[in-house]
């Protein structure tokens, strides 16, 4: 397909060099308004089918929910004040905060919650969250005290509800995904689906006020047009969207500076595992191409180093990632061999032909093509063609979710409930059900995922996961490729905004807009 005229090096030289420009002069700035700089398209505001990260990263300053997630990936108070589980761990009963207000100014009750979680099991309502409150059998009001009865003792089932909490009376606007009404810090003033969401602070927010007058989510897909907006001082903030090598460029700006901090987000390679061309279903081809991707390789020139390679879902943070898990270290001899084992022999000793091509599927983010650009070299060192195809975010992520691939490569963000292993790799979680995408089924693995669930004891809990993980890494359903650090560029003006595991920008709320100051800093 065409691309750029210019080779990926001359683009990188020319952003460096619009970047060392520093006597360029800042446009004029509303002193209230934060403005942050979006790679990627959000789908909808809609929490209950909200599941791409530039939706999901947004709704909590819209939304409350029952729970929220602290940045440790703890489960805090959120709407519920309060909880008690019952000794069998199948009763549920929450108190909420009376003073919850929806931005229309709707009281925000005990029914609500009810209509909403009603709503959300409710198959013919296709919500992403069905599967995850399925053990759920009674859900009622009782005296003003939300009780939520289940069929059998669930594990996670407190992180499954940190999901925002939608009118009652909105739960059939068609709409609503685009003029949400929640009680969150902050209310939709704009939304311009592609282009920008704008939000101010909702005046019946039960909690502290949000200091910041005006957040503004701007869609800036192009990578250039990002960077120079950021220099420009245009935009306030940049999350997970700077390019690596421009990082030690925005340190040296004035009024910029660059945070990090311990990421969890994993990138993977994926495959369709009912490929109706029979090639990637077979575990052998998966392995051979996990082990011909160098990730040191790409982590060191490309990411320069901010990423460490990852051996599953769960990064080593996470209480129940698994350790001495199966790798595939990177071996083009043993990956050759594998294809060889496989059935697909060289087809001309050693030469030029490949021994099949396939399909990989990305999205336009100049990095990520980089990315699969060095991806296909490395595969074509095997005797892999790899057919590059980008598309627009929304064009993209809707054919993953639709199975319309056969290889293709994502992230997944902010996983902090072990649970989510469940979502991916069960077999009942195949769309629309669930996330298991490339249609995994392991009948071993859905057993330990099913048990894991309903173990009340941690330890034996890990145990449980630990094996599931295991199981998939020997199966080689993923390609894993890296955890990645968070990267914030921010004006310094902007000050108190705190990176979240997975990118949310809960922290926004809290933060504050100081004068512009005249120096920069990157923090260690």
């Amino acid at each position: 397909m065409p691309g750029p005229t210019r080779t990926p090096r001359r683009i990188v030289a020319t952003l460096l060099g619009l970047l060392l420009v520093t006597t360029a002069c800042t446009h004029p700035r509303d002193p209230g308004t934060a403005v942050v700089g979006l790679e990627g398209n959000p789908t909808t505001l809609d929490p209950r089918f909200a599941v791409d990260a530039y939706s999901t990263r947004i709704l909590p300053l819209i939304f409350e929910s029952l729970v929220n997630i602290g940045p440790d990936g703890d489960v805090r108070p959120g709407l519920a004040s309060s909880w008690e589980i019952d000794e069998a761990g199948t009763t549920y009963r929450f108190a909420l905060r009376e003073a919850a207000k929806f931005s229309d100014g709707a009281p925000l009750t005990v029914d609500d919650v009810v209509a909403n979680l009603d709503y959300l099991r409710d198959p013919a309502n296709k919500s992403p969250a069905a599967g995850a409150l399925e053990p759920i059998t009674d859900v009622r009001n009782d005296g003003g005290v939300l009780i939520i009865e289940l069929s059998h003792p669930y594990a996670p089932f407190l992180v499954k509800l940190a999901r925002g909490i939608v009118p009652a009376a909105k739960l059939d606007d068609p709409a609503f995904g685009d003029a949400p009404v929640g009680s969150g810090p902050y209310r939709v003033a704009r939304f311009a689906r592609g282009s920008a969401i704008e939000l101010v602070p909702n005046p019946h927010y039960a909690g502290p006020a949000p200091t910041i007058a005006r957040v503004r989510f701007e869609v800036i897909s192009d990578e250039t047009t990002r960077m120079l907006k950021m220099k420009n001082g245009d935009l306030d903030l940049l999350q997970n969207c700077t390019p690596p090598y421009a990082l030690k460029h925005f340190a040296r700006l004035p009024g910029i500076a660059v945070d990090r901090a311990p990421g969890i987000n994993y990138s993977y390679l994926g495959f369709n595992l009912d490929d109706p061309f029979g090639v990637v279903n077979d575990a052998r081809v998966r392995r051979s191409i996990a082990h011909a991707i160098d990730r040191t390789q790409i982590i060191d020139t490309l990411l320069k180093g901010q990423a460490r390679e990852a051996d599953g879902l769960l990064a080593p943070e996470n209480w129940a990632h698994a350790d001495g898990l199966p790798t595939h270290p990177y071996s083009p001899e043993r990956a050759r061999a594998l294809l060889d084992e496989s059935g697909h022999p060289d087809p001309d000793g050693d030469g030029p032909r490949p021994r099949f091509t396939l399909s990989y599927k990305t999205s336009t983010d100049r990095l990520r093509n980089r990315i699969a650009e060095v991806i296909a070299r490395q595969l074509a060192d095997v005797g892999i063609a790899l057919e590059k195809r980008s598309f627009e975010w929304g064009t993209f992520f809707a054919d993953i979710k639709s199975g319309n691939f056969q290889t293709y490569t994502l992230t997944w963000v902010g996983v902090t409930d072990p649970d989510h292993l469940f979502y991916v790799f069960h077999s009942s979680m195949m769309p629309p059900a669930g996330a298991n995408r490339g249609r995994y089924s392991n009948a071993r693995v859905d057993d330990l995922l099913e048990a894991a669930r309903i173990e009340q004891d941690r330890a034996k809990r890990r145990a449980l996961y630990a094996d599931a993980q295991r199981q998939i890494a020997k199966d080689v359903v993923y390609v894993d490729l890296w955890w990645a650090e968070n990267i914030v560029v921010r004006r310094t003006r902007l000050e108190g905004f705190v990176p979240y595991p997975g990118g949310e920008y809960t922290s926004l709320s809290t933060a504050r807009l100081m004068d512009e100051p005249s120096t920069s800093r990157v923090a260690p």
